[in-house]
């Protein structure tokens, strides 16, 4: 078999998979994980108004992440994104502190270089939620948008595909949001390569 793999890295470098455990770390508490939660309306309110006049504190977001080992980007275009991908794994993955035996973050689950978004959506495929032309046209949607639309539009396509229970890479997801500015037709190419090569729900072509 052979494998075809995006042109980028797994997602699991230090500085994403490292950003990962302290979401999880902040998502802990009950207070930490509803925050977070909270957050993502800070988050699409700062995308509304990118010059940080939005009127929403995130304070509430540093509170939790800082105390949980969270270095902010070196440049405020790249927090943003972080912040949301800790929104979104709030809502859909922390586990819920008032439930779970103990309040240690559960280890994240391996993923592989392709599962980006063109994995998912293949995936959704393969479960019969999607028709292969709706899903392509919804990820070909999404790979014309600009960086800031595309973080607006992102959160009710997450929330489908994590209903459909098809997992997303988180560190994968934050990488293709830091990539975009400057490399979109790489990152259209990865989804690409994911969406069309992958057969099943786990192995490319």
């Amino acid at each position: 078999m052979t494998t075809t793999t995006p042109a980028v890295d797994s997602g699991q470098e230090p500085g994403r998979s490292s950003f990962m455990r302290v979401v999880r770390t902040a998502c802990a508490s009950p207070a930490g994980r509803a925050d977070l939660r909270r957050g993502l309306n800070i988050v699409l309110a700062d995308l509304e108004h990118p010059t940080g006049e939005s009127g929403e504190s995130r304070w509430p977001l540093y509170n939790h992440l800082m105390a949980s080992g969270y270095r902010p980007p070196a440049t405020a275009a790249a927090e943003i994104p972080h912040l949301l991908v800790a929104a979104l794994y709030a809502i859909h993955d922390a586990p819920n502190p008032r439930t779970a035996e103990t309040s240690a973050p559960p280890p994240y689950a391996p993923f592989k270089p392709w599962h980006n978004l063109g994995w998912s959506f293949a995936t959704v495929c393969h479960r019969g939620v999607m028709t292969r032309d709706n899903a392509a046209g919804a990820l070909g949607y999404l790979a014309e948008l600009d960086q800031t639309t595309l973080m607006r539009e992102i959160p009710p396509v997450v929330g489908r595909l994590r209903s459909a229970q098809v997992r997303i890479a988180w560190p994968l997801l934050l990488a293709d949001f830091l990539r975009w500015p400057q490399h979109p037709a790489q990152v259209r190419l990865d989804w690409a390569r994911s969406f069309h090569n992958t057969n099943s729900e786990e192995t490319p072509k």
